[in-house]
């Protein structure tokens, strides 16, 4: 399905102009360093893990500071805003198979997406969350049950999924930086399970434009992505450590 993609330079996005400032609010101040700070080793530990959990613990108070001044969820203006924005990227477009997320409460919405996607007829495959902290996947059908750890997942009577099985992937960030490299929140549920996806499957993060930093610090294990996704902005992630906004028409 590559052969079907635009290059990296094609025009095909950019945010929309006059586009209304979207949830989260303006970033808590010392919340995020987008910053070659943030990557600097702490004492004797591990340099990358060290780094990476000093700027979680920052990214993760902002978010619970913005959750806490919100009153209300994503609009479904927002929601479909998103979802419109995310569909309108080929690996998405042309997909047979898209797995996705549920969204935790302070994360982009994706609820539309995931109703449109299925409406359409895409497979879509949504992850459990395992004992061990892993993740499978079964089909979404349009019903989601309470799942571990504040998720919500299909029902135990969906068909199962192969995680290798799908064409493109979206999965949820906490930070992301313009070459690609991705901070989740510790887990490592999608270290281990981006193990199962090849090389050439297109992986897409959703996270606030606030999140979109100058450098994330990583570890070996750690898989970059290769389109992040923010609620007014589209890129695609370069190899020479950037990223590349495509012109186009509007998608909010």
């Amino acid at each position: 399905m590559q052969g079907k993609h635009p290059p990296p330079d094609h025009p095909w996005e950019t945010p929309a102009a006059g586009t209304p400032a979207r949830w989260p609010p303006r970033p808590v101040a010392g919340a995020v360093l987008g910053s070659a700070g943030d990557a600097a080793p702490v004492g004797d530990a591990a340099p990358g893990g060290a780094a990476k959990q000093r700027l979680r613990t920052r990214l993760l108070a902002q978010r619970r500071a913005s959750l806490a001044l919100r009153h209300e969820p994503w609009s479904p203006a927002e929601t479909a805003a998103l979802a419109t924005r995310i569909l309108q990227i080929p690996e998405v477009t042309d997909a047979r198979c898209v797995a996705a997320y549920v969204g935790l409460p302070g994360e982009p919405d994706l609820a539309d997406l995931l109703a449109r996607l299925f409406a359409r007829g895409t497979r879509v495959l949504l992850p459990v969350v395992r004992a061990d902290l892993d993740l499978d996947f079964r089909e979404y059908a349009g019903t989601l049950i309470p799942g571990a750890l504040g998720t919500r997942e299909p029902p135990a009577a969906a068909p199962a999924g192969d995680l290798s099985a799908a064409d493109t992937v979206i999965i949820p960030a906490l930070a992301v930086d313009r070459a690609g490299r991705r901070l989740g929140r510790g887990g490592g549920s999608y270290d281990r399970a981006l193990r199962r996806v090849a090389p050439d499957v297109p992986v897409i993060a959703v996270l606030y434009d606030q999140e979109l930093l100058d450098l994330v610090p990583t570890e070996e294990h750690d898989r970059s992505v290769k389109i992040i996704v923010t609620p007014s902005r589209t890129l695609r992630c370069e190899p020479t450590d950037g990223t590349r906004e495509h012109l186009g028409p509007s998608t909010s």
